[in-house]
């Protein structure tokens, strides 16, 4: 049903109104939740031995013992005192580097977003002039078009008049859908470029607090080393007085009982990841009754069924025993996808995948021999960093595994959560990610490069360094490793 005379005038004017000020936004978004990181808190250092006590104890072998196991257990728990502080120090680190590739993503969407509001509004305002100009022709005429007045005067052929008619009846109803449309889109368009925008900001000073809290905890464990060091010259003097030694022999067996307590640790860690392996294996091996679902799929061989349940024992062992190999089918599998993208688009992605297609372990040790180059001169440690002379833990490993042509996630968390293989420490090859924290918030993650040892963009006082692994076992080493 139309409208004729004034109504058509009123109901005209009416949608421009509408149209011209349907800029309107919504309320704000609800603010980016923050995620919250752990104060870092610096143990009070023991009571050192007084000169008294030191020349009171040497009056007896018993005195001077228990002296000695006195002082050797007061730098054992100086020694995780700043085990402690580093890996605070390390948990801070890269929440401060997360929060900076947070903002990084959330800025490039607010561009995004407000490129986009921008083009919305510009083509709301083409289609307001042309609503505008048609309001202004309909109101002058008495709300109709001049070229409708042959046919309202009964000039003309009735049928073209009637086309006539038809044919800007339909172009009206289109600029106005059109400039329905356009301002529909350019209201929410401008909003969610606005809540882009309210995100980037608080991402913006999340990384700012992030940032306070890894100064703050780099701060304390600088402290906490520079107080064990002087701790350290201290009780190591004292050895050497009580037992009538020299403080050289005294500081190369503090060394070495520090290097035992790290070695320890490390083997604990490695034989806890084999023993779960060892019970995760033996209970899907004492599971029959699984491999009775492939004669149920079959409803055909219905008969043979009841004759088959003996051979599916030795099945399950079958899934097992690949555990260790797994390893082999890893390499190949982020290249399986690569070939399917050329074939619709020739894109540059896909070219860097044929490179570990050769030889099965030969990309992850271009990772490693990527990642050793930038251990060094002209490579350091940079919050959030992904090259190319900048890195902080995951960016290394990401740099380092796309030289590879395995493309991986950004963040440690991530790269552990999505790899496609997981094995025991235990079973640790060169080319797995270690990880450090627990699941699924890893803080720290470094490439293995096999003999006990790690190389990884370790703080921004030691920059990109290979590590021996048993120093950092006492740091929340997760005990299973991540396999690309």
């Amino acid at each position: 049903m139309g409208l004729t005379g004034s109504g058509r005038k009123a109901a005209v004017l009416c949608t421009a109104v509408v149209l011209l000020g349907s800029l309107a936004l919504p309320a704000g978004a609800a603010p980016l939740q923050r995620t919250a990181v752990p104060a870092v808190s610096v143990p009070a250092s023991p009571e050192i031995p007084s000169p008294e006590e030191i020349a009171a104890a040497k009056a007896s072998e018993s005195a001077t013992a228990d002296q000695v196991t006195k002082i050797d257990r007061i730098l054992a728990d100086a020694a995780a005192a700043q085990e402690a502080s580093f890996a605070a120090a390390m948990q801070a680190n890269n929440a401060y580097g997360d929060a900076l590739v947070t903002l990084e993503i959330r800025r490039d969407a607010a561009t995004l977003a407000s490129a986009r509001a921008a083009s919305a509004e510009a083509e709301q305002a083409k289609t307001r002039k042309q609503v505008g100009q048609l309001a202004g022709d309909l109101y002058r005429n008495g709300g109709l078009n001049p070229a409708l007045s042959t046919f309202v005067s009964g000039n003309g052929e009735v049928l073209q008049q009637a086309a006539t008619l038809e044919a800007i009846s339909a172009s009206r109803s289109r600029a106005f859908e059109a400039a329905e449309n356009a301002a529909s889109a350019a209201k929410s368009l401008t909003a969610a470029a606005e809540d882009a925008n309210r995100a980037a900001d608080d991402a913006a000073r999340s990384a700012e607090d992030r940032k306070v809290d890894a100064e703050r905890a780099n701060a304390a464990q600088a402290k906490a080393v520079s107080e064990a060091k002087a701790q350290r010259t201290v009780l190591v003097d004292q050895l050497a007085n009580l037992k009538n030694t020299t403080v050289a022999l005294e500081s190369a067996r503090v060394d070495a009982l520090d290097r035992q307590r790290a070695q320890e640790r490390l083997a604990a860690v490695t034989a806890a990841a084999a023993s779960q392996a060892a019970t995760q294996n033996s209970a899907a091996q004492n599971r029959p009754a699984a491999p009775a679902a492939p004669a149920a799929a079959s409803p055909g061989p219905a008969p043979a069924a009841p004759n088959t349940p003996a051979p599916p024992a030795p099945a399950p062992p079958a899934p097992v025993a690949p555990a260790p190999v797994a390893p082999a089918p890893a390499e190949p599998e982020p290249v399986a996808p690569a070939p399917p993208v050329p074939a619709p688009a020739p894109a540059p992605a896909p070219a860097p995948a044929p490179t570990p297609a050769p030889s099965p372990g030969g990309s992850n040790q271009t990772a490693i021999s990527v990642a050793l180059s930038k251990v060094g001169s002209h490579y350091f440690y940079k919050y959030g960093g992904s090259g190319p002379l900048g890195f902080d833990c995951s960016g290394l490993v990401q740099n380092a595994f796309a030289a590879a042509g395995k493309y991986l996630p950004r963040t440690a968390a991530q790269q552990y959560a999505q790899a496609p293989v997981h094995v025991p420490l235990s079973q640790a090859q060169p080319g797995d990610l270690l990880v450090w924290g627990s699941a699924p918030d890893f803080y720290h993650v470094g490439i293995y490069l096999g003999g006990g040892r790690v190389v990884q963009a370790l703080n921004p006082e030691d920059g990109i360094t290979v590590t021996d692994l048993a120093w950092m076992a006492g740091m929340q080493l997760h005990p299973t490793v991540a396999r690309y």
